[in-house]
């Protein structure tokens, strides 16, 4: 384990717990293979953009369809095919917790957390 996902291990209990492994993962290999930052993959989040962290490790929101419409479930690729699906609300909810880790770690970037968490809960809360 990285300084990159220290913070990010204090999660893994939980969201294991919780139908959040997909996304542990996906989180952890994205800041272990440093695609993306944890504020940047919250951001995407919170405009409905998920991420692709690389072939066969990716998530899907509603700006990612073609019919953002039909949008009822956040959809986990690992491997070749769809690994796992949650609810908009767990999603948040996983969401919410991985991003009070990720403030207690840095709490200079609190606002920035808070403000992104605040746009995604009122896109799928």
């Amino acid at each position: 384990m990285s300084d990159k996902t220290k913070w990010l291990d204090e999660t893994k209990e939980y969201l294991t717990n919780n139908d959040g492994e997909d996304l542990y993962y996906l989180i952890f290999t994205m800041l272990s293979e440093e695609k993306m930052s944890f504020i940047k993959f919250l951001l995407d989040a919170s405009k409905g953009i998920g991420c692709v962290v690389h072939e066969g490790l990716e998530y899907v929101l509603d700006q990612d369809l073609d019919y953002p419409e039909d949008f009822d479930l956040v959809t986990f690729y690992v491997g070749e095919f769809e690994s796992s699906e949650i609810t908009p609300n767990q999603f948040v909810m996983l969401m919410r917790y991985i991003s009070d880790a990720y403030i207690n770690a840095f709490p200079d970037s609190k606002e920035t957390v808070e403000r992104h968490m605040k746009a995604l809960t009122e896109r799928y809360a």
